[in-house]
């Protein structure tokens, strides 16, 4: 749908609020003018009404035919018989003693009557007084209805109309500039010193955050090309180097057995970090196309136990499950790397013999009734992490003790991707921990 101009919608609501405004003013002024024309009217009948009041109670109706009035003057006995007309003869005229203005004349000495026309666009305006002889003196004139007066008026109307039409289209040319004047001068690298009007700075201070934000991914995209480039040349500089040795031959058996598990160790982590970059990316660009299901936090856990058995086996480290089912509504490849990365974490920086402690909970309000929420906690006997650490241990590369890390085979991405997929399920991460006695991690969703 081709969006309008902002010439042409400020036209059109200034155009039609104008037209409307004009027309309700013009009927509203009109309406009143004519009463006031009719409340004149009215008392010039009642004026008219005082002059021949003397000749109705003398009977001088010769003198009232003879007056040259262009209003109908009308003697009613008072059982409602009409004796005198002086437009029609009055034995013609059929009883008025029902008429409403008789009626009212008669019970309270005077009467102001309208009556319209069958088409409505005519009315005629009585005034009844009743004399001293109990006989009625009624006055009328006929008027024309508002109606036809602004159907007299229609070609003014219309020559307004247009008028309004030309102003509105200068005007809306003219503030759609005035308008447009100074978005066009705002300058998008310094957004917020740009001179504008009031209404717009939200949105320039809007622009200035999303430069902010753009400049904060760029960098950080920057460093992480910079960490992925820095990560790979290692293993490939080994790679490469111990590849060259083989290849030149002189090397026993025994060397090229040790080098070739040094290439496959080097090659196996290089898999595990183009891995964790891929997961990374598509967590970042939201990517994943699996549908979300419902899972359990606790059948997860079991099942990246079963696969880091042998890594904790080999430093001797004990592992325990407790808790409920923790049914949440997940993508189940996702939630299996945050539950993996964080049960291998705390295996891999925990000392020998130690014990990693896996809990998952429900939480109850006070009242019992379940809050919706579910935690799942990893806990470990560890190193700990440093209270001047904590902050940027979700920072993709970032690691703590750098040849501990590479030692365990870490690639510095696992606290990024739990983090990721977290955001990714709107969970929260709450992490406590003391140096030297352990770290646990919770993830509440």
């Amino acid at each position: 749908m081709k969006t309008k101009s902002l010439t042409f919608k400020i036209f059109i609501n200034s155009f039609f609020v104008g037209t409307l405004v004009y027309f309700i003013c013009s009927f509203l002024f009109i309406s009143n003018l004519y009463d006031y024309f009719e409340d004149k009217i009215f008392t010039e009948l009642k004026t008219e009404s005082s002059f021949l009041e003397k000749y109705a109670l003398d009977g001088e109706t010769e003198f009232l035919s003879s007056l040259k009035s262009s209003n109908r003057i009308t003697l009613i006995h008072s059982d409602g018989n009409v004796y005198f007309d002086n437009t029609v003869k009055a034995q013609e005229l059929e009883n008025h003693g029902l008429r409403q203005e008789f009626l009212k004349a008669s019970s309270e000495g005077s009467a102001k009557v309208t009556r319209y026309s069958s088409t409505m666009t005519e009315k005629t305006l009585y005034y009844a007084k009743k004399l001293q002889n109990g006989d009625v003196l009624r006055i009328s004139c006929n008027q024309h209805t508002v109606w036809v007066l602004l159907l007299g008026m229609s070609q003014l109307l219309l020559i307004m109309f247009v008028i309004a039409l030309i102003v509105s289209g200068i005007s809306a040319s003219y503030v759609s500039k005035k308008i447009v004047e100074p978005l066009n001068k705002i300058d998008f690298e310094n957004p917020e010193e740009s001179d504008v009007y009031e209404e717009l700075k939200p949105f320039t201070r809007r622009i200035a955050e999303e430069n902010f934000e753009k400049a904060q991914r760029e960098e950080l995209r920057q460093q992480f090309s910079a960490n992925v480039s820095h990560e790979l040349k290692t293993p490939l500089t080994s790679i490469s180097g111990f590849a060259e040795i083989l290849k030149a031959g002189n090397t026993d058996e025994k060397t090229a057995k040790d080098f070739a598990e040094i290439i496959y160790k080097e090659s196996q982590r290089m898999i595990t970090l183009v891995n964790d970059v891929i997961k990374l990316s598509k967590l970042d660009e939201k990517s994943i196309s699996l549908e979300k299901e419902a899972l359990s936090l606790k059948e997860m856990a079991i099942e990246a136990i079963e696969t880091l058995q042998a890594s904790a086996k080999r430093k001797s480290v004990q592992i325990s499950l407790s808790g409920s089912s923790g049914l949440i509504n997940g993508v189940r490849p996702v939630i299996f790397e945050m539950v993996y990365n964080l049960i291998d974490n705390a295996i891999k920086y925990n000392k020998e013999g130690g014990q990693v402690f896996i809990d998952i909970k429900d939480l109850i309000s006070q009242d019992g009734k379940s809050e919706g929420k579910v935690v799942f906690s990893v806990k470990d006997t560890g190193i700990g992490i440093p209270e001047n650490e904590r902050e940027r241990i979700f920072e993709r590369f970032y690691r703590i003790d750098k040849s501990r890390s590479k030692q365990n085979g870490g690639t510095g991405l696992g606290l990024s991707i739990v983090k990721h997929a977290a955001k990714y399920h709107n969970a929260s991460i709450l992490l406590d921990s003391t140096p030297g006695q352990g770290s646990s991690f919770t993830v509440v969703f």
